[in-house]
């Protein structure tokens, strides 16, 4: 049995590494496609949102009304990938023995083709389920975006009292993780004749100073927010700005990611970061972009419980609380008071890396466990 569901997990994965959904652009409507024909028969409820026609979201269902769920959620945009480096097609997943090399494998189309492996076979494996269950599969992840998972809460699509996110984590868990916000600020100088740059005021110059402030002051700062090994950071993303070589600069745009710990809010935070920067350059203009606080899950409940000890029996192993160096779409629930659980097949260094590739075990297994988990309720 384990090597026919391997077979069929992997010809999954295989059919949907093949849909190309990067960001840029993110389109995901040939896979939501791709999804509404491979659960035609499942006796689920299919329905798809979306604010953009090309950027579709799916919610399979397997009750009715507005009950509160388990949400099993997958998102199914992927990186761009830089063709030069793969050895292989990243848009054919390329099987082999111990692993499958392919755009997406772990990054989330993984733990997507078991998901949606477990909704197409909903009906037969669970016929005495008591618990309400939703699988999501959405877009606009690697964007930060407001078109996927943060629209389904928006509109109140999905009721999560328990979200489970297919990240990479080799099936073991993430259940806490640092909030996130980016913020643009736009330095103005003076323009003037290259020839003549005294008589003008470089906005490039003054957005350096700023950076320098940043990175050698504000930093020191930083650290009385960290929290064991979560660390409170900033990260100078992007910088634009200049006219022409031969003009001194009027106007410069610089893009900041900050992640903050449990000890700060993103509201104080940007705040914080806002007035620092205004006691260096009065005239900067700071916008907040996006941002989620952080969350961290209560160890104890039931949900989590229950996938521990599924994880051991089906693997033998305990389960492992790992740190998360990223965010995933469970922060647009960190003010809910929900349990939020990370787990998914593969490793989360292999996500957004030239030929990536997953371990075809952790495939099976992450089958095999969640088959388990909801076996108990």
């Amino acid at each position: 049995m384990t090597k026919k569901i391997k077979l069929e997990l992997l010809n999954l994965l295989k059919n949907i590494v093949k849909i190309d959904t990067c960001f840029p652009p993110g389109n995901s409507k040939k896979f939501a496609e791709f999804i509404i024909s491979y659960l035609k028969n499942s006796g689920l409820d299919i329905k798809t949102f979306g604010i953009d026609n090309e950027k579709i979201n799916v919610v399979a269902s397997a009750h009715k009304g507005s009950n509160r769920s388990i949400v099993f959620n997958s998102h199914i945009d992927t990186v761009r990938p830089i063709i030069s480096e793969w050895k292989s097609n990243p848009f054919d997943l390329k099987i082999e023995k111990n692993y499958s090399y392919g755009l997406g494998a772990v990054n989330c189309k993984g733990s997507a083709a078991v998901h949606l492996y477990l909704a197409k076979n909903f009906k037969r494996l669970f016929p005495n389920i008591k618990e309400n269950v939703d699988f999501t599969f959405v877009t606009d992840e690697e964007n930060l975006g407001p078109d996927g998972t943060k629209y389904l809460r928006k509109i109140k699509a999905i009721k999560p009292h328990t979200l489970i996110l297919g990240a990479p984590t080799n099936n073991n868990v993430i259940i806490e993780e640092r909030g996130v916000f980016w913020l643009e600020i736009e330095v103005f100088g003076k323009t003037a004749h290259a020839g003549e740059p005294h008589k003008g005021i470089n906005a490039i110059d003054k957005s350096a100073r700023i950076i320098n402030k940043l990175n050698n002051e504000f930093k020191k700062i930083l650290k009385k927010y960290n929290v064991g090994n979560q660390i409170s950071t900033i990260n100078v993303g992007i910088v634009t700005g200049g006219e022409n070589v031969n003009v001194v600069p009027y106007k410069t745009k610089v893009v900041i990611d900050r992640r903050i710990t449990h000890k700060e809010n993103v509201k104080k935070a940007f705040n914080e970061i806002k007035s620092y920067i205004l006691k260096i350059d009065k005239s900067a203009k700071i916008k907040f972009i996006t941002g989620t606080n952080p969350f961290k899950s209560n160890k104890s409940n039931i949900y989590l419980k229950e996938l521990s000890k599924s994880k051991r029996l089906i693997t033998g192993k305990k389960l492992e609380f790992l740190s998360s160096i990223g965010v995933s779409d469970g922060r647009y629930f960190a003010d809910d008071n929900i349990n939020i659980i990370n787990i998914g097949p593969g490793s989360g260094s292999e996500g957004h890396k030239s030929n990536e590739k997953i371990i075809n075990k952790d495939l099976v297994d992450y089958f095999y466990l969640l088959e388990n988990f909801l076996l108990k309720f």
